[in-house]
């Protein structure tokens, strides 16, 4: 059992593959941190505090799940936070190779160990960018278009609400 483990990511946004990970990483873990990082050199679809901030709604049923915004590196955020292991997810062999590859670096500079899942079989095509696709082709408005149905398919129920009660304002 992994005392503190840590789910990093862009979250950009949460998607319930995301949600999945974070239900098999609780198995693994006596508590999880979901690390909301930052590059600066990637264009995002939400700012930095709202991902955070969505991150927070949709696990605030989870005991056990702290959300953490940080905007340095991961190998350092683990030494700071005293992480005891990293829990990644992959969907297909390019995704492994870059998580085996991030692992490695990782291990080498704070000696976290770095655990890949499968993604569950349901969520194994589902990724952040074909969510933000879909939110480009909705335009200004979250309404109930057939495009927003889909969106709904791939993320957080409470997370679906946020959005839609911040772009109909």
């Amino acid at each position: 059992m992994i005392k503190k483990c840590l789910i990093s990511g862009s979250f950009d946004p949460i998607t319930k593959g995301h949600i999945d990970l974070l239900e098999r990483a609780l198995q693994m873990s006596d508590q999880v941190i979901i690390g909301v990082f930052n590059n600066e050199e990637k264009e995002y679809l939400f700012d930095f505090e709202l991902r955070v901030k969505l991150c927070n709604i949709a696990t605030k049923h989870f005991e056990r799940v702290q959300v953490i915004g940080d905007t340095g590196m991961l190998y350092e955020f683990c030494k700071r936070e005293d992480i005891d292991g990293i829990v990644r997810g992959f969907r297909n062999y390019t995704d492994y190779e870059y998580e085996t590859e991030m692992a490695k670096f990782n291990y080498l500079n704070c000696g976290v160990m770095t655990y890949l899942l499968p993604a569950s079989s349901e969520y194994s095509k589902l990724s952040s960018s074909i969510v933000r696709q879909l939110f480009n082709n909705c335009k200004s408005k979250f309404n109930d278009s057939k495009k927003t149905e889909e969106i709904e398919n791939y993320l957080p129920k409470d997370v679906v609400c946020e959005i839609r009660r911040m772009t109909n304002e």
